[in-house]
C-alpha cells in the first residue's frame, strides 16, 4: 500500500469536526462496564449455581485457554473455512482431544467439557454419540468385550445407520433387512428399494469404517413354508413373505421368512486398510446442508453383503445359530427406553446452554449498540432501552433460564430413573418417556426460535457469520427434527396424559407432573377463577401465574380428550370411547399437539419455582459458603431476580404465547385481568432491565466458547468485527481474487470508450 502523509493543515482542518464527533461519541467497552455496575445480585453466585459450581467452572475456564493456545482448537479461521477445510478441522479438534485425554490422563467428563468448548462438529459424533452406546447398552458382554476395545482406541468408527431416505420416526417401517442364512450362520444385509437407502447418519459420509444398522429382522419360517406360507398364532411383529428358492422358478421349495422387525447389526463398511467401501457397499456424502456441515452425514445401500451371525447385537434378542429367534424379556423392553429417555433429557439441556449463548451475544451487543440520539448534541440511545428490543431479549433471556434449570432437572430425573431400573423397578418409566418426549419438543423450539430471535434483534451486524448467531442457528436447528420430529414427541405426550386423564376419570390417580389432572373437575368449574387482583398480583406472587398456567394445561388436555372421544365414538359406531390411532387420532392433532405443549410449558414453570425455592432454602441454612461454591445455593437477592425472570417466563406464555386467550375464553380471567397482566408484564422488562447484562454475564461463556465480535466480555464489538474481518481469505491480497481474469479486462476497456 502506498504510503499516506497527512499535512498539519489537512490536520487542522479536520479537528474541529472531529471534536463534533467526538463530543457524543461513546466507547462500547464503557458502556458494558456500566450496565454491570447495575447489578443488584451476586453474579459469581449464580454462575456457580449455572455452571453446577465453583470447580467446574474453574475447569471450563482453564480448558478454554489450554484449547485456543492448540492448533486444533484455534478458532480464528473458523468462520472462513470451505466444506472441506471444516470436515478436516473437525476431526483434527476431536483427534485433539483424544490424544489430549490420553496424555493427560484426563476423564470422559473433562474431555466431553472440551468438545462443548471446541464447538467443532465432526465425523466421531456418532461414534461418541450412538455407536458406543449401542454396543454398550445393546451388545451382549461378549460382544461389548469385543468392540468396546476396539472403539475405544480408534481402531474402528462407528456411526448409526437407522433414518432412510423414505422412512424417520416410523422406525418398523423403515425397509432395510438383515435375512438369515443358517447354512454359513450369517445376515444377509440387503436395501431393496430406493428409499431404503440409509440417509442423513453423521460420519457416515467419509469418516465410519462401521456401522451399527437398523434393519429388519428376517428368518426362515420352514413351518410355515410348509403349510403353503401361512399359520395359526404368527408370533408378534412377523409377517410372513414368499420367494423363489436360487436355481429354480415354479414347482420348487419356496423360501418363506418371517419379519421380525428392527433390530440392530454391526457392519463393516470400508476396508480398514485402504478405506475404501467394501464390495457390496455403497456409500458417499449426502452434499451441503442449512449447517452441521463440518460433519460427513451420509447415504448408505447394501447390495446382498453378508455379515457373522455374532454381529447382531444380542444382549436382549437373540438369533440361533439354527435361526431361531429368542424374544427378550419383558422387562429388558421397558429397560431399552433408557438411551432413548437419556439423549432427550440431554436434548434439553443442551437447550437451555445453546440458546443461553445466543442471549448472552444478543444483550451484549443491543447495550453497547446505539441508535438515534433523543435531540441534537445528544448521545444516542442504547438499543436495549427500546422497549420492544427489551420486549425481544429479556423473555428469551427467562426462557433460556427456565430451560437451563429444566435440563438440570431432567438429568436428576434420568439419574433417579437408572437407580429404580437397576432395581427392576419400573413404575415411573411412562411418565419420564412422556416429559422426556414433550420437553425435547417445546424446549427445541424455544431455543431454535430464540436463536433467531437474537440474530433479528442484532440487525445487520446479526446476519454477519462473524457474530456468532448464524452458525448457532444452522447447527441447532436440526434439533427439532433429530431424535424425534417434534410434532411427534408432543404427541407420543398427549397420548400419555389423556390415558392419564381417562384413569383418573376412572378413580386411578395420575402421577407426577399430571397430578394436577386429579383436580380437573373443580379446576374447570364455572366457579374457578383467577384470583388475581392487579398487576402486582401477576409478577410479586408466583402462584398466581402457576395456577393460571395450570388451569390453561387442564384446559388443553380436556379439550383434547373431548375432540378425540367424539371422533373415538363416530369412528367405532359407538363402540369405543377412545382411539390412539387411525383416523380418530390422526384427525385431531393439533388439539393434542396444544395439550402436550401447554402440559410442558406449566412444567417448564413449576420447575423454575421449585429450582429458585431450593436454592434459597439452602442459602438460608447453615454452611452457606460451602453451599454457594458447589452450586447449591443462592442469597435472598439473587433468587429475588430469578423470581422475576420466572414471572416473566409464565407472564411471556400467557400474554404473547396464546395461553392468555384460552383463558379468557372459558372464563378464568377476566378482560380486566388480561389488562393488569400486560401491565405486570411491561413492568417486569422494565424491573428486569438493570440485570439484563449481569444476568448473561453469569452464564460465565468465556469468549473462546463464544467465538462471537458481537457477544466478547470486554464489549469492544466494533474492533472485534474489523479484526476477525480482516482474517477473510478475500483480504489476502488488495487486488482479490478476480482482478487478474475478471476485473481487469472489463476495466480496462474504459480506455477504448
Amino acid at each position: 500500500m502506498a504510503e499516506h502523509e497527512i499535512d498539519e493543515r489537512t490536520r487542522n482542518l479536520q479537528r474541529p469536526a472531529t471534536e463534533i464527533i467526538m463530543s457524543t461519541h461513546t466507547e462500547p467497552s464503557e458502556d458494558l462496564a456500566q450496565e454491570r455496575r447495575k447489578a443488584t445480585f451476586d453474579v459469581q453466585e449464580l454462575s456457580y449455581v449455572l455452571n453446577e459450581g465453583k470447580d467446574l467452572l474453574e475447569k471450563k475456564q482453564l480448558f478454554a485457554e489450554l484449547l485456543a493456545s492448540t492448533p486444533w482448537g484455534d478458532k480464528s479461521r473458523r468462520y472462513f473455512l470451505d466444506r472441506e477445510e471444516e470436515y478436516v478441522g473437525a476431526l483434527r479438534a476431536a483427534f485433539g482431544i483424544w490424544e489430549k485425554m490420553k496424555s493427560e490422563k484426563l476423564s470422559v467428563e473433562d474431555a466431553m467439557i472440551m468438545r462443548t468448548l471446541v464447538d467443532f462438529p465432526g465425523g466421531l459424533e456418532l461414534h461418541i454419540g450412538m455407536f458406543i452406546p449401542s454396543v454398550m447398552s445393546q451388545g451382549s458382554p461378549e460382544q461389548q468385550a469385543k468392540w468396546m476395545p476396539l472403539c475405544t482406541k480408534l481402531n474402528v468408527i462407528g456411526t448409526y445407520a437407522q433414518t432412510e431416505l423414505g422412512h424417520g420416526t416410523f422406525v418398523r417401517g423403515l425397509e432395510t433387512t438383515a435375512t438369515y442364512d443358517k447354512e454359513t450362520q450369517e445376515f444377509v444385509l440387503h436395501s431393496p428399494t430406493l428409499t431404503s437407502t440409509k440417509w442423513w447418519p453423521g460420519g457416515l459420509g467419509k469418516t465410519a469404517t462401521h456401522a451399527v444398522v437398523m434393519a429388519r429382522l428376517m428368518l426362515p419360517d420352514e413351518d410355515a413354508g410348509a403349510a403353503g406360507g401361512s399359520r395359526e398364532g404368527e408370533e408378534e411383529g412377523g409377517s410372513v413373505g414368499e420367494g423363489e428358492e436360487e436355481g429354480g422358478s415354479g414347482g420348487g421349495h419356496r423360501t418363506v421368512v418371517r419379519d421380525y422387525g428392527p433390530h440392530g447389526f454391526i457392519a463393516e463398511l470400508r476396508d480398514l486398510d485402504t478405506h475404501l467401501p467394501l464390495p457390496g457397499v455403497t456409500i458417499g456424502d449426502i452434499g451441503p446442508k442449512a449447517g452441521f456441515n463440518s460433519v460427513d452425514n451420509g447415504y448408505l445401500s447394501f447390495d446382498h453383503v453378508r455379515i457373522p451371525r455374532e454381529n447382531m447385537l444380542m444382549r436382549f434378542a437373540k438369533v440361533t445359530p439354527n435361526g431361531r429367534y429368542v424374544p427378550p424379556p419383558p422387562s429388558n423392553s421397558k429397560a431399552s427406553y433408557a438411551t432413548m429417555v437419556f439423549v432427550r433429557a440431554d436434548i434439553v439441556k443442551n437447550s437451555g446452554s445453546t440458546l443461553a449463548r445466543a442471549v448472552t451475544i444478543a444483550v451484549r451487543y443491543a447495550a453497547v449498540r446505539r441508535q438515534t440520539a433523543p435531540a441534537p448534541g445528544e448521545r444516542e440511545l442504547q438499543v436495549l432501552d427500546y422497549q420492544n428490543c427489551a420486549a425481544t431479549l429479556l423473555p428469551l433471556l427467562a426462557s433460556s433460564y427456565a430451560l437451563s434449570f429444566m435440563g438440570a432437572a431432567m438429568m436428576e430425573r434420568y439419574r433417579a430413573f437408572e437407580a429404580e431400573r437397576d432395581r427392576g423397578e419400573f413404575g415411573g418409566l411412562p411418565e419420564l418417556h412422556a416429559l422426556s418426549s414433550g420437553l425435547k419438543a417445546l424446549c427445541t423450539w424455544i431455543a431454535a426460535d430464540g436463536i433467531e430471535e437474537c440474530r433479528r434483534t442484532c440487525g445487520g451486524h446479526g446476519y454477519s457469520k462473524l457474530s456468532g448467531l448464524p452458525t448457532l442457528f444452522q447447527n441447532y436447528v436440526q434439533n427439532v427434527t433429530w431424535e424425534g420430529d417434534n410434532n411427534v414427541m408432543c404427541l407420543q405426550t398427549a397420548r400419555y396424559l389423556i390415558k392419564a386423564l381417562v384413569g383418573v376419570q376412572q378413580g386411578k390417580p395420575a402421577t407426577g407432573s399430571a397430578a394436577y389432572l386429579n383436580q380437573v373437575s373443580s379446576e374447570l368449574s364455572p366457579s374457578s377463577r383467577c384470583p388475581a387482583a392487579c398487576s402486582d398480583c401477576w409478577a410479586g406472587q408466583p402462584a398466581v401465574a402457576a395456577a393460571a398456567l395450570r388451569h390453561a394445561a387442564a384446559r388443553a388436555v380436556v379439550a383434547a380428550a373431548e375432540t378425540l372421544r367424539s371422533a373415538s365414538l363416530a369412528a367405532s359406531g359407538g363402540t369405543r370411547q377412545m382411539v390412539f390411532e387411525g383416523r380418530p387420532w390422526n384427525e385431531n392433532t393439533v388439539e393434542l399437539i396444544r395439550a402436550a405443549k401447554a402440559h410442558c410449558i406449566y412444567v417448564l414453570h413449576q420447575t423454575f419455582l421449585d429450582s429458585i425455592a431450593r436454592l434459597e432454602a439452602a442459602g438460608a441454612a447453615g454452611e452457606v459458603e460451602a453451599a454457594v461454591e458447589a452450586g447449591s445455593a443462592v442469597s435472598g437477592p439473587t433468587a429475588a431476580v430469578l423470581r422475576q425472570l420466572a414471572a416473566l417466563f409464565a407472564l411471556e406464555q400467557l400474554e404473547r404465547g396464546g395461553g392468555g386467550a384460552a383463558l379468557l375464553e372459558d372464563g378464568y380471567m377476566s378482560a380486566a385481568q388480561a389488562a393488569s397482566l400486560r401491565v405486570a408484564h411491561r413492568g417486569l422488562l422494565t424491573a428486569l432491565r438493570p440485570n439484563a447484562v449481569p444476568l448473561v454475564d453469569a452464564f460465565a461463556f468465556t469468549d473462546y466458547h463464544l467465538n462471537s465480535a458481537l457477544g466478547r466480555s470486554d464489549g469492544d464489538v466494533y474492533r472485534g468485527l474489523l479484526e476477525m474481518a480482516r482474517g477473510s481469505p478475500l483480504n489476502a491480497t488488495q487486488e482479490g481474487p478476480a482482478w487478474p481474469e475478471v476485473l481487469r479486462p472489463v476495466l480496462a476497456a474504459r480506455s477504448k470508450l
